[in-house]
């Protein structure tokens, strides 16, 4: 009644004033804004990959094991090429892993195509070697300077002979393509990467990621051809990955692959990998065993061979081996080396004991951050709950402590962070069991807010020695640079500790979130690995760290990382060294300050290596290139100019045959094989979702999209046009009301 009492009201004042075009524009305004209405919700669709419903040849929920679409023309039909297998094998000496990859698939189709596949690899792989096979034969890959490499494989293409490319996009994601590949013919791409042995708490691992998990890209969209657009390597068509360029991402659409509509399974993989291993440490081991893999495995002589218990796998989750040396057998300190050409190069690895004695407990401050968004749906969101709930539960009561959760944006759970109590703990075990996950990853806000200082109005936490963070997420997102950057400069006294969320984070994000923060890095693959990781992770909070570490070495050397890090319990020391010319032969020292007492060790050389280590080691000068690139591109957060950086980075990368962001692996064959009658069609080849990952809608996955806005805008269209179809109706009305006669 009262609405149609103010509909009367302004439509007897808008005709009283003789606002005959206002009534009239009113008259036509519901008709308007239904057409409005109608075309805002057909706009309101998941962004996605470009993947059509209708495949014509193919279908995308028809897929068969190991089978990938290439796509005709640009929203054509598809046509099926069967992927016949990628297979790894990793040989392991030492600290040292060196690993050959290879992945072949056909095309099946009637057309010639350029093929685009990116791929993760591990964030501290040295790519050294890479060959393509092509029926009978071998382009051999070569290094050159990013934009060069590109230039030739342009011409290459366009004159129709075979080539590919392969490019780094992040430190752990690279785009290969392939030009000009026949109708029925099969291609095998071959590389070969070194990468080092993690060793932890007398723990070694080796990781192999498979799959890449969708990152968010935050920022607003960029022109196209703007200036801050930077053409992306995953096409020439820079839009062809699932996400567009934008303001904080300019190479989003480069490091967004499609990824297949489904899931795969271990019978019937939708990218089948083979992965052998050869294990060779030189010491005696107590333990073998893969993580989130069955594995078949034997032993000769020391040496253990392995492989998957099925054969095959899905191409959907990290490859985690694991082995552990028996009691007494653990390294202490090593000296691992190599010479290539002139020059010595050496991997130092030494560990630090545990203090003699524990120094009494200090009150701490701890931030819990937890990633809520879209990405973390499924298993994810489930191992994170899990993950803040046992940390909660191993507070102490001298200890203070908030929440912070965030997706689109952040929320703290105390205004301030409050004492350990029981009360204070069930409350916040209440706010994280009814956490979910939705939304964008808009990590920034969160980062600042837990390593915001102390305000005035909480006094206790100013006299608290240390604010430790724990950052809880899959580190999915694509502006990493702009967030080491924060954390840089934010950080203080703080202390930033990552926790790497299901079954393909972003594990160079978290590494170098930590390491840029102080901290450490701990991966949960499952929900039946939270307690024990948990307790590991606070018993190194709990732990005084090594700190001021120094190496002395006998002659001249150059070392990276330049400035070493903190240690905490049962981290090792790992410097990468260059002796020059000469190999050094004497004394090696390293000292620290351990629990509030000095430590230090000592270590003989000769020749390079230790008596110990004493044999050469492969891939020791390439792990050394990567340790000094990795330095280098981390002193951009420092402010250190672009150019400068890349200068020194292409001459490190053009030496050691590297590659980097600023070179490049191209390969071309110079018999021109594709008739300049037939069009050279393009397609990008999908990767898997992750394992236990909540079906996601791409592009942005999800995550952040432009729907919700909309939904509210067609709300409020909804109500402006009810309001006016009521103003249409309210003349009849009054002149009802005058026409009616006057009640007795």
């Amino acid at each position: 009644m009262l609405a149609s009492r103010a509909c009367y009201l302004l439509a007897r004042d808008l005709r009283d004033t003789g606002s005959i075009r206002l009534w009239l524009l009113l008259r036509g305004l519901s008709m308007l804004v239904l057409a409005s209405l109608l075309l805002l919700l057909c706009s309101v669709v998941p962004a996605r990959a470009a993947q059509p419903e209708h495949l014509g040849q193919a279908d995308l929920n028809t897929l068969q094991s190991g089978q990938l679409l290439l796509q005709d023309a640009p929203g054509g039909t598809y046509a099926a090429a069967l992927l016949q297998a990628s297979k790894v094998h990793v040989d392991i000496s030492g600290m040292i892993a060196t690993v050959a990859l290879e992945q072949s698939f056909s095309n099946d189709s009637q057309r010639w195509f350029e093929g685009v596949y990116a791929f993760p690899l591990p964030e501290g792989a040295a790519v050294r070697t890479m060959e393509m096979v092509v029926g009978e034969r071998r382009i051999i890959g070569k290094i050159r300077e990013k934009t060069q490499a590109q230039e030739i494989y342009r011409q290459a293409k366009q004159a129709g002979k075979k080539a590919s490319l392969v490019e780094q996009q992040r430190p752990n994601l690279f785009t290969n393509r392939v030009a000009n590949i026949a109708p029925g013919e099969r291609i095998t791409v071959r590389l070969e990467y070194v990468q080092p042995v993690t060793y932890v708490a007398g723990e070694f691992s080796l990781r192999l990621p498979t799959t890449i998990t969708p990152r968010y890209m935050p920022g607003a969209p960029l022109a196209p051809g703007s200036e801050e657009e930077q053409p992306a390597a995953l096409s020439v068509n820079p839009y062809l990955g699932w996400a567009v360029p934008t303001d904080q991402v300019p190479d989003a659409d480069a490091i967004s692959p499609p990824l297949h509509p489904r899931h795969g399974a271990e019978q019937s993989p939708l990218n089948p990998i083979a992965i052998t291993a050869r294990l060779d440490m030189g010491m005696p081991l107590a333990r073998v065993a893969s993580a989130y893999h069955d594995i078949a495995m034997e032993r000769r002589a020391g040496v253990y061979t392995l492989r998957l218990a099925g054969g095959v796998s899905e191409m959907d989750r990290d490859f985690v081996l694991n082995w552990r040396p028996v009691t007494g057998a653990a390294p202490v300190a090593a000296l691992f080396g190599e010479q290539v050409g002139d020059e010595h190069f050496g991997l130092l690895l030494v560990v630090p004991p545990a203090p003699e004695r524990a120094p009494p407990a200090m009150p701490r401050k701890l931030i819990f951050v937890v990633d809520t968004s879209g990405s973390m749906g499924g298993v994810s969101i489930a191992q994170a709950r899990e993950s803040v709930a046992s940390a909660l539960q191993q507070l102490r009561p001298e200890d203070r402590f908030n929440v912070i959760q965030f997706n689109s944006t952040h929320h703290t759970l105390f205004p301030a962070p409050v004492a350990a109590t029981p009360g204070n703990v069930q409350r916040a075990l209440a706010f994280v069991r009814q956490l979910d996950a939705s939304g964008g990853t808009e990590m920034l806000g969160a980062l600042r807010a837990a390593l915001a200082p102390p305000g005035a109005a909480d006094p206790v936490a100013q006299q608290a020695p240390l604010t430790q963070v724990v950052f809880i997420t899959d580190g999915a997102v694509g502006n990493e640079a702009a967030l080491f950057r924060e954390i840089a400069s934010r950080l203080g006294e703080n202390r930033l500790f990552t926790v790497g969320i299901g079954s393909a984070p972003n594990s160079w994000f978290m590494r170098k979130a930590a390491q840029f923060g102080r901290g450490s890095y701990t991966h949960i693959g499952e929900v039946n690995e939270v307690d024990a990781k948990m307790t590991g992770l606070f018993a190194r909070l709990a732990r005084p760290a090594a700190v001021n570490l120094t190496v002395d070495w006998p002659v001249p050397v150059e070392t990276w990382p330049e400035r070493l890090p903190d240690l905490y319990h049962g981290e090792p020391l790992v410097v990468a060294v260059n002796f020059g010319s000469a190999p050094p032969a004497g004394e090696v020292v390293v000292r620290a300050e351990l629990g509030g007492q000095h430590w230090s060790t000592r270590l003989q050389v000769a020749g390079g290596a230790d008596p110990a280590t004493r044999a050469q080691h492969d891939g020791v000068a390439s792990l050394w290139a990567r340790y000094k690139i990795a330095g280098l591109l981390d002193q951009l957060t420092s402010g250190r100019s672009e150019a400068s950086v890349r200068e020194a980075v292409l001459a490190v990368a053009l030496q050691h045959q590297l590659l980097s962001p600023y070179t490049s692996f191209i390969a071309v064959e110079q018999t021109v094989v594709r008739p300049a009658s037939e069009d050279l069609a393009r397609t990008a080849l999908a990767n898997t979702a992750p394992r236990g990952q909540a079906p996601q809608t791409f592009a942005y996955p999800a995550t952040a999209t432009t729907g919700p806005a909309k939904v509210w805008c067609g709300l409020l269209l909804l109500f402006v046009g009810l309001l006016a179809h009521l103003l249409r109706q309210s003349e009849p009305c009054e002149t009802e009301r005058a026409t009616a006669p006057a009640p007795r």
